[in-house]
C-alpha cells in the first residue's frame, strides 16, 4: 500500500505539472490575463496532492478488501480522481486566492486518470507475474474436502497468478483422512489445525464446508483472529441472501424479513432499458458476422444456418433461444446415445470433444461466435446481455427446489458461469455464483461481468 501512495504522489504532481504545460505552451491560442509562474503551480502542488490522497483513502482506494479486482480499483479510482477535481473546482469558486487555471484542473483529471491507471495495470501485471512464479503467494489450508473444496483447490492449483499456495485439506469427515485430491493432502481433523497453522507458516484459512455447524465456524474464526491470520467463508444458501434480511421486532420478539430481490420495479427497468440500448449497438458493431458467418455455415455443412433451441426462462416460461447452427443437422436426437460421455458435473450435458460439432462449429464456440444471434433474445426480451445460463427442459426436471432459484430473473447471453470458469465449473457452484448474482445485482456487477467476459472469450477458457 505505501507503494501504491508514493508512486499516487509522485504522478499527481506529474499530472499537474503536464497540465500547466498543455494549458500555457500547447493551447497558447486560449488567451489568459496572465500566465501565472510555474514556481507559483510547484507551491501549490503540496497541498493538491494531500487533498487527493486524503480523497484516495477515503474512498477505500487502498483498502485490498473494497479493491478485490483491477476493475475494482480503477473504478475507485475514477471516483476519486473526479471527486478530487471536483473540490479543486469548489475551491475555485469560495477562495479567490486559489488562482489555479481552470483548464489546468480539467487537464490534470484526465492525464492524472490516464497514468495512474497505467501504473496499476503495471503493478497489477508485476504483482500477477511474481504471484505466478511463487514471490509473495499465501500459505493457505482449506477446511472442508467436499465439492466446493476440491473445485476451489483446482482452481487454485491451476492459476498460480491468485496467490495462494494451498497446502493441505482439514476435515472432520470419516474416511478421508489421508487422502489425496488434486495432489493436496487431508493432513488431519479441524481440532489439528491450530496446531498446523503454527509451525506451517499458514496465512489464510478458507471454510469451504458449507455443513459445519454455527458454533465450529465461530471457533475457527476467532483463533484466526488471535493468530492474525486472514479468513474466507465459502457462503451457504442463506448467507448468499443475506443482502435482502432485514430485522424487525413483534411484540418484543426480534424476528427477520427477507425482502424482495434486487431485481423488482425500477431496477428492472433501468436493466431492460440497458439491454435494448446494448443489444441495438452490439448488433450494429457485428455486422460483418451476419454476412460472412451464415455463408460459411451453408457451404461447410447440410442444415439451417440457426439453430433455434427450447430453453427455459424467466420464471420457468420456455421460449427459443437462437443460435448459428454449430453441429451436425438432427444433433439433438443423439444425446441419448451420448449420454454416459458427458464430463460436466450435475444436470449438465457436454461433451470437450463432441463428435456432433462441425469444424466450423468447433472455431465458432472457441470464439463464442455462435452465441451472437442471441443478441436478438435480448432484442425480443427473452433474454438479457447478463444473468444465469439459460438451462434446458430436460435440465430443469432434474433440479432440486433451491436450483430453482436461478429462474427468477431473465437468462443471460453471458454471466457469473462464464467469467468463472464456464464448461469447468461444477453445476452447484455454478448455481450459487446465479444466487449470488440475482440477490446481489447492479448496472456496476453487470459491467464488471461484461468486462471480464471479453477475455474469457479471447482465450477460450472452459468453452467446449
Amino acid at each position: 500500500m505505501l507503494l501504491k501512495i508514493i508512486f499516487d504522489a509522485v504522478l499527481i504532481n506529474v499530472s499537474f505539472i503536464l497540465a500547466y504545460f498543455v494549458r500555457f505552451k500547447i493551447l497558447f491560442f486560449i488567451t489568459p490575463d496572465s500566465i501565472p509562474i510555474f514556481e507559483q503551480y510547484l507551491s501549490v502542488l503540496v497541498f493538491v496532492t494531500l487533498i487527493w490522497l486524503a480523497i484516495f483513502k477515503l474512498i477505500g482506494l487502498y483498502d485490498e478488501r473494497k479493491c478485490t479486482s483491477l476493475i475494482d480499483e480503477l473504478a475507485s479510482l475514477f471516483v476519486g480522481v473526479a471527486f478530487g477535481t471536483l473540490v479543486l473546482v469548489g475551491l475555485l469558486f469560495l477562495y479567490r486566492e486559489f488562482w489555479v487555471s481552470r483548464l489546468v484542473i480539467v487537464n490534470a483529471w484526465w492525464i492524472a486518470f490516464l497514468l495512474l491507471t497505467l501504473m496499476r495495470i503495471f503493478l497489477f501485471t508485476l504483482k500477477r507475474g511474481l504471484q505466478a512464479r511463487g514471490w509473495g503467494v499465501k500459505n493457505t489450508i482449506i477446511i472442508g474436502c467436499g465439492e466446493i473444496a476440491q473445485a476451489l483447490a483446482l482452481k487454485i492449483s491451476k492459476n498460480k497468478s491468485l496467490g495462494y499456495r494451498l497446502n493441505a485439506f482439514f476435515t472432520d469427515s470419516e474416511g478421508k483422512q489421508g487422502q489425496s485430491f488434486h495432489g493436496i493432502s487431508v493432513l488431519g481433523k479441524i481440532d489439528q489445525v491450530k496446531q498446523f497453522v503454527r509451525t506451517r507458516g499458514v496465512k489464510e484459512i478458507i471454510i469451504a464446508d458449507v455443513e459445519l455447524s454455527v458454533e465450529t465456524v465461530l471457533d475457527i474464526i476467532t483463533e484466526c483472529e488471535r493468530f492474525g491470520l486472514e479468513f474466507k467463508i465459502v457462503p451457504g444458501i442463506l448467507e448468499l441472501i443475506a443482502t435482502r434480511i432485514d430485522v424487525d421486532e413483534l411484540a418484543g420478539i426480534p424476528l427477520i424479513t427477507v425482502t424482495e430481490i434486487q431485481l423488482k420495479g425500477f431496477n428492472a427497468a433501468i436493466k431492460r432499458l440497458a439491454d435494448i440500448s446494448l443489444s441495438l449497438v452490439c448488433i450494429v458493431i457485428f455486422l460483418p458476422v451476419w454476412l460472412i458467418f451464415p455463408i460459411l455455415i451453408k457451404l461447410t455443412s447440410k442444415g439451417p444456418i440457426l439453430f433455434n433451441q427450447k430453453r427455459v426462462g424467466k420464471d420457468q416460461q420456455p421460449f427459443a433461444m437462437f443460435k448459428f447452427r454449430s453441429m451436425v443437422k438432427g444433433a439433438d436426437e443423439l444425446v441419448d446415445q451420448l449420454q454416459e460421455l458427458s464430463e460436466a458435473e450435475g444436470h449438465l450435458f457436454k461433451i470437450k470433444d463432441d463428435p456432433r460439432i462441425t469444424p466450423l462449429g468447433k472455431f465458432m464456440r472457441h470464439w463464442s461466435v455462435d452465441e451472437l444471434p442471441q443478441l436478438f433474445n435480448v432484442l425480443l426480451g427473452t433474454m438479457s446481455m447478463v444473468g444465469p445460463r439459460p438451462p434446458l427442459p430436460r435440465e430443469v426436471a432434474n433440479y432440486n427446489s433451491w436450483h430453482k432459484k436461478r429462474l427468477r430473473i431473465r437468462p443471460g447471453i453471458t454471466g457469473p458461469w462464464q467469467v468463472s470458469g464456464r464448461s469447468l465449473l461444477p453445476f452447484d457452484d455454478m448455481v450459487r455464483l446465479d444466487i449470488y448474482y440475482i440477490e446481489n445485482w447492479s448496472l456496476w456487477l453487470d459491467f464488471k461481468i461484461m468486462v471480464r467476459t471479453i477475455p474469457v472469450v479471447l482465450f477460450g477458457t472452459g468453452a467446449y
